[in-house]
């Protein structure tokens, strides 16, 4: 049985599955209905999610990847990130390979870090207490056997503690303590940390910043071998490197405040565009409700990510499709079925690798077909959005399988990012 833990905000993070597209906070009028729970605050040129902040600065629009273990949190210039499927960091005078699903919530802990403008060194903090703690894994609990019904890779028998950090009953209810964005948003805490400063998160104690990094992980955890933490700096750091380079600190200019990602690595090209089209490919539709992109040349493989958070609720032979909070469905289309690393039920953070590049029939080569469903949308901007397409794209009605989707260009620009930038991608 697979129970799934709904954050607060109902957004961001659970598993992350490696990242390697750049995401793109957007900060402007905040209408989504996922937006409500929360509130907070950032200093200047950070950006803060929808879901936790109400009082939004108004940084400069860009796209690009946050820095490499710099201690900053600033914006950097544009680079091109691929995740590896493993990774071999040292740890103390050895090394130890990090797997896929490792990586996955290492990848989630800068991801997280970057969203709520924590620094680098305070990310590498969280990294080094996860890495002691749990080596990245989700732990569960023989001794606590509720968190036996949730999604682990290990099971741990050390009092009652839980996931990566091993975090105990304090720390929240078991459901809450096997969600891995709620672990993280705890292990940071600060104003808007679920713990609400008890326990004492990472920016809840004053100048850990500081701190050595062994020293803050130590303040924040209270174990009995606060000397173990160091042995996983330089790991730590390789980390960032080779995962955060794909994040990006800066924010967008567009209309719905919350974070998304591009969904191949950088550059790609569009091959087929939202709307008719003349294709000469077995059962592919002559009216295009997607936009379909690759990376050249063209070979099936590439890593394909999240856009959005969300919700696995689809995963067929063609189709994997992911609900957002606010009710709109984004499919990935061409995935084959072994090659996803996501399935039904687990929730998404943008900029999660779910899966790879395919070329699932009816196809006429390896591809991404990128698709926006709106027949449950809630939120106000992308309902405006859906009215513009249906009075202007053709024949509406004799198609009614297109009546839901928007233009996934059109789409992504509400949150002020341009899916096709004229500078790296090519249009076909």
């Amino acid at each position: 049985m697979k129970k799934l833990a709904l954050i607060a905000g109902a957004l961001v993070v659970a598993l992350v599955l490696g990242l390697g597209g750049f995401v793109v906070v957007a900060v402007g009028a905040l209408s989504s209905s996922a937006a409500a729970a929360g509130s907070g605050s950032a200093g200047s040129g950070v950006c803060i999610p929808a879901e936790i902040a109400s009082t939004k600065p108004t940084p400069p629009a860009t796209i690009a990847p946050a820095p490499a273990a710099t201690g900053t949190a600033a914006a950097a210039t544009s680079t091109t990130t691929t995740t590896p499927d493993s990774l071999d960091i040292p740890r103390g005078s050895g090394t130890v390979t990090l797997n896929s699903k490792q990586l996955a919530i290492a990848t989630a802990v800068i991801t997280v870090g970057r969203q709520l403008g924590v620094s680098d060194k305070g990310v590498k903090v969280a990294l080094m207490t996860a890495l002691q703690e749990s080596v990245l894994r989700m732990y569960a609990n023989s001794s606590v056997p509720e968190s036996l019904t949730y999604d682990h890779d290990a099971v741990g028998s050390d009092h009652d503690s839980l996931n990566p950090f091993q975090q105990r009953a304090g720390w929240g209810s078991v459901e809450e303590r096997m969600n891995l964005d709620y672990s993280i948003r705890a292990f940071f805490g600060g104003a808007d940390g679920p713990n609400g400063g008890s326990p004492r998160g990472l920016l809840d104690i004053d100048g850990w910043e500081s701190m050595a990094p062994g020293v803050a992980a130590q303040t924040v955890q209270v174990s009995a071998y606060p000397d173990a933490y160091d042995k996983w700096e330089a790991g730590a750091e390789q980390l960032i490197s080779a995962l955060g380079g794909g994040i990006a600190s800066g924010c967008g200019t567009g209309t719905i405040s919350g974070e998304m990602a591009l969904p191949l690595d950088q550059p790609y090209q569009m091959t087929s565009g939202y709307g008719p089209r003349d294709i000469d490919v077995e059962g592919a539709s002559t009216w295009h409700a997607a936009i379909d992109l690759q990376n050249w040349p063209g070979n099936c493989g590439a890593p394909v990510y999240a856009i959005l958070p969300g919700t696995v609720t689809l995963s067929s032979a063609l189709w994997l499709s992911i609900k957002h909070a606010d009710g709109f469905v984004v499919s990935y289309l061409h995935m084959y079925k072994s090659d996803r690393l996501v399935e039904v039920g687990d929730q998404v953070v943008a900029g999660q690798k779910i899966g790879k590049v395919g070329n699932v029939p009816p196809s006429g080569g390896c591809h991404l077909d990128l698709r926006i469903n709106v027949a449950d949308d809630t939120n106000p901007q992308v309902a405006q959005l859906t009215l513009s397409q249906n009075e202007t794209r053709m024949a509406p009605a004799t198609r009614p399988e297109h009546q839901n989707f928007v233009d996934p260009e059109q789409f992504m620009r509400l949150w002020g990012v341009e899916v096709c930038p004229d500078d790296w991608c090519k249009r076909l």
